[in-house]
């Protein structure tokens, strides 16, 4: 079944079930919906207009006065916005979707498309060896028996389950290293390059969209700036590169400068993750960075980036140990980690990583496999109450963790926040998946931007700091996003565009979610619609799954 047929049969099953049945076959509607008297935000104008809006078919079919117009259902969204449905254009809820897919966090925020096989990691193309182990974790964790090799076996599932939204994949180079190289630090033979750009070529046919890095991760870490260039020139002219950038802190200029260079070379546009710079000594070059984005677009490269609204970043408890002692993989990791020879040299790797944060007590434990209590714990404190010196501590509970364990790392400034959000080339995006407030997917105590990122945008940035307005705002979570991703019929209202669209009361609409409790999902969202069938309502999700794969 295509998508177009796809939507058509869900939406028909979607309202009949609501209406007696004689006039769910017999009765003549001009739409599917209509949401009347709403403040209309297009995503790309600058001011909003008083209008209704017909759906039909799950596409938008008409803006204006439709109060003579008939439908199966009629919204009433007085003193409300309604808006296009927002496109996280840098999501993780690669496999939380295989989990629960109605993609609960989310929704809750009004997000209808998520961008996952974000920063190097991809659900696709695995190799045997790497089936093999992601099918132990997935069944020892979740319970998941289905396993795929490609893109189209990930799809696969993904439809067969069922999505609330829809879904846009990636392809990780870190992912098509490991498939072809493994976890070595070394080059890529003139072979292996090849075998890595067939690779990549075969995803993009079944489709995937781009290509991501994660340069601060392995084996992602151990591509050189050329192999990289290489790479991504598989997509020439109109991909995207987009890059969590091999450094973030002390060395983030140099970084930005090799992101622009892979792409220069690559023949690629330019989108940078998570743009940010952390540790208080390095919060200055901010200005440097938006001055060398602004020449390098000015001669002519295409350069975006995307940030989430907190000065927190997350991400593995293994980020603040060396590369080097991280090569070959967990196993030999702990390896490293147990050899009392290489203990100084780590020692004074994480020392400096520690310094550049400010303090020990800027870790946060966001999730533990044994060490459950010290989630939500800050790690400097957690070393003062065991009575060891913080290197020790964090060394044995990485040794007992067997390598695994999430951070939330306190690095960056309100003020840059603040910045970047106003940047005009900045998309909104969460870098958080969909997660739960109960169940399988409320496990430990992750960042709070998986439930709260656009909510808080709308909320704190925009209504009560005033930091964007509220167009501007969201056409970074709209039209902006749709365009980098050459997603035409997504990211705003028009006639003829899929009917993704959210309903929100501005004065009400909020992020509840904190780094001490942020499990709880965000609140003023009156209407979620994806493919023209409603989400959720009144804060409530609905079950409803008529996401697709773009």
């Amino acid at each position: 079944m295509d998508r177009r047929s796809f939507i058509k049969k869900s939406a028909v099953v979607s309202f009949a079930a609501t209406l007696p049945t004689a006039i769910a076959c017999n009765r003549h509607y001009d739409f599917d919906i209509i949401i009347q008297n709403g403040l209309l935000y297009d995503g790309f104008s600058a001011n909003p207009v008083n209008a209704d809006l017909g759906v039909k078919d799950g596409k938008i079919t008409a803006i204006g006065m439709l109060k003579n117009k008939s439908a199966r259902r009629q919204i009433d969204a007085k003193n409300r916005v309604v808006c296009p449905g927002f496109i996280d254009i840098h999501g993780h809820s690669d496999d939380d979707l295989l989990v629960d897919g109605r993609a609960l966090s989310k929704i809750h925020q009004g997000v209808t498309t998520e961008v996952v096989g974000q920063d190097g990691g991809s659900m696709a193309p695995l190799n045997n060896a790497m089936i093999e182990a992601r099918e132990k974790y997935y069944k020892e964790r979740y319970g998941l028996e289905a396993m795929w090799s490609d893109f189209s076996g990930y799809f696969s599932v993904l439809k067969q389950r069922g999505i609330s939204m829809n879904l846009a994949s990636m392809v990780g180079a870190g992912t098509l290293r490991e498939n072809v190289i493994g976890m070595a630090d070394r080059p890529a033979t003139a072979d292996e390059l090849s075998q890595m750009q067939h690779l990549f070529a075969e995803a993009l046919q079944q489709g995937a969209r781009h290509i991501s890095t994660g340069l601060e991760y392995t084996p992602g870490s151990f591509a050189s700036e050329d192999e990289l260039a290489q790479l991504v020139s598989v997509m020439q002219p109109n991909g995207i590169y987009a890059t969590h950038m091999r450094n973030e802190d002390d060395r983030v200029v140099e970084a930005i400068r090799e992101a622009i260079a892979i792409a220069e070379k690559g023949g690629v546009r330019l989108h940078i993750s998570h743009l940010k710079v952390q540790g208080e000594r390095n919060w200055h070059k901010l200005e440097e960075i938006i001055h060398l984005l602004d020449a390098t677009r000015n001669r002519g490269l295409h350069v975006t980036c995307d940030r989430y609204p907190y000065v927190a970043y997350s991400t593995g408890l293994t980020n603040l140990f060396p590369l080097w002692s991280r090569e070959g993989g967990r196993e030999e990791f702990i390896k490293r980690l147990q050899n009392q020879g290489l203990q100084t040299q780590i020692r004074s790797a994480v020392d400096e990583k520690i310094a550049s944060l400010g303090s020990w007590n800027a870790v946060q434990i966001s999730s533990l496999g044994k060490n459950t209590a010290f989630v939500g714990k800050r790690l400097g404190d957690l070393a003062e109450e065991s009575g060891k010196p913080p290197f020790e501590f964090l060394l044995n509970l990485m040794i007992d963790e067997g390598g695994r364990g999430g951070m939330v790392g306190f690095g960056m400034s309100e003020e840059n926040t603040a910045a970047i959000l106003q940047y005009p080339f900045t998309v909104i995006a969460s870098d958080g998946s969909a997660l739960a407030e109960k169940g399988p997917l409320a496990e430990g105590n992750p960042h709070p931007r998986n439930f709260g990122t656009f909510a808080r945008v709308l909320g704190h940035y925009t209504r009560d700091k005033n930091i964007i307005n509220l167009s501007e705002a969201i056409r970074k979570m709209t039209a902006l996003p749709a365009d980098i991703l050459g997603c035409e019929d997504r990211g705003r209202i028009k006639p003829g565009m899929w009917a993704d669209i959210v309903v929100f009361d501005p004065d009400k609409v909020k992020d509840k979610a904190t780094f001490a409790q942020p499990k709880q999902f965000s609140e003023g969202f009156k209407l979620v619609l994806v493919n023209g069938i409603p989400v959720l309502e009144n804060d409530e999700h609905l079950g409803t799954k008529p996401g697709v794969i773009l």
